[in-house]
C-alpha cells in the first residue's frame, strides 16, 4: 500500500486552517450528502478503515488521480499512526472511472473496498509572473534569468462518512515557491516550482494532521 496517500492528502505558509463541519462542502463543486436527501450524520465507530482518493476539477465533475507526484513515505506514516486509523487502501481509476460526477460515487467505492471512511484530497495551483527588465530580456532573447515567478499551491482535504455522506472536517495548507529564470525556461521552472509549493503544502499538511484528526474521532457516530 505504498501508495494509498495519493488522498490522504499536493517556504510560505498562508493561513493554515482545520475545523469541522455538520453541512455541505463545495471543492470539488459536485456531490450530496445522501440520495434522498436526509440530513448526513455521523456513523463510523473507530478504530476505522480509509479509503483515500485524489481529485482534481473536471467538466461537470472531477478527476481521479492515480499516479503520485508529491506524496512521500512520510506523508504516508502520518496518516497510517493516527489515532482510529485500521487501515488504508487507495481509490484509483483502475477501480472506478477516471471522470467522476459525485461524491456518491466515491461513496460507494469507498464502500465496495470494505472503508467506513472517505478522504478526498485535491491540489490548487497558480503562478504569478513578472519581468523585472523587460527590454533586458528583449534584447538578450530570452536567455537571461529576467523573469521572476512565483507558484502557490493550496491542498485542501475532506473526510467523509463513506455510508451517509457526513463531512467530519475540512483541512487546508498553502505552499508558495518561486525565483527567477530566463524566459525560455519558464515553463519548466514554474512546473518544478509548482511541485515545490505542493510539497510544501503537503509536508505543512502533515503536521497538522493529529490534531486535525482529533476532531473526526470525536463526532464518531452514536
Amino acid at each position: 500500500m505504498k501508495h494509498w496517500f495519493p488522498a490522504m492528502m499536493s517556504v510560505l505558509l498562508l493561513n493554515a486552517c482545520f475545523y469541522s463541519t455538520p453541512g455541505a462542502y463545495s471543492v470539488p463543486p459536485t456531490g450530496g450528502s445522501t440520495a434522498s436527501g436526509r440530513v448526513a450524520r455521523p456513523t463510523v465507530k473507530f478504530p476505522a478503515f480509509v479509503a483515500v482518493a485524489r481529485v482534481e476539477p473536471g467538466h461537470g465533475g472531477f478527476h481521479l488521480i492515480g499516479g503520485t507526484d508529491v506524496e512521500t513515505d512520510k506523508h504516508q506514516s502520518a496518516a497510517s499512526e493516527l489515532q482510529g486509523v485500521r487501515g488504508l487502501v487507495s481509490i484509483n481509476r483502475t477501480s472506478l472511472a477516471s471522470q467522476v460526477k459525485s461524491y456518491i460515487e466515491l461513496d460507494r467505492e469507498a464502500r465496495a473496498l470494505g472503508a467506513d471512511v472517505l478522504v478526498v484530497y485535491r491540489f490548487d495551483d497558480g503562478v504569478r509572473r513578472s519581468e523585472l527588465f523587460a527590454p533586458l530580456t528583449f534584447f538578450s532573447l530570452g536567455l537571461l534569468p529576467t523573469t521572476k515567478y512565483d507558484a502557490h499551491s493550496h491542498v485542501t482535504l475532506m473526510v467523509r462518512d463513506a455510508r451517509t455522506g457526513y463531512i467530519y472536517g475540512v483541512l487546508e495548507e498553502t505552499g508558495v515557491s518561486g525565483g527567477l529564470t530566463a524566459e525560455m525556461d519558464m515553463h519548466n521552472a514554474s512546473s518544478r516550482s509548482k511541485l515545490r509549493a505542493r510539497q510544501k503544502a503537503l509536508d505543512q499538511m502533515a503536521g497538522k494532521l493529529p490534531g486535525f484528526w482529533s476532531t473526526v474521532v470525536l463526532a464518531k457516530g452514536r
